[in-house]
């Protein structure tokens, strides 16, 4: 299963691209661009990180629409409720399609 292309969150529309490279000044596995509404993920991971990674970056986008800036702030706690979400989801093989 490949990853969206895009993701409506909170009324907004966010693009997601697969790349070689999400950052060149820092490892990262993903990330996003609140102005441009962009989401990069690193297309070398295998595909169930790809998922959670993806997650957490939404994750992001919702603290930030939601103007909770300081949990947007807060890597552990983003990374947390990603981690527990996708897990809850793929062991219960959740689908809201």
């Amino acid at each position: 299963m490949s990853l969206p292309k895009e993701l409506r969150i909170l009324g907004l529309t966010y693009r997601i691209e697969e790349v070689e490279c999400v950052n060149k000044i820092s490892a990262e596995k993903g990330e996003i661009n609140f102005l441009t509404h962009e989401i990069k993920i690193d297309k070398s991971m295998p595909q169930d990180l790809k998922e959670q990674t993806l997650l957490h970056e939404v994750i992001h986008a919702v603290f930030d629409s939601l103007g909770m800036y300081e949990l947007n702030d807060d890597e552990r706690t983003v990374q947390s409720l990603a981690t527990a979400l996708y897990s809850t989801f793929k062991e219960n093989s959740t689908s809201f399609s």
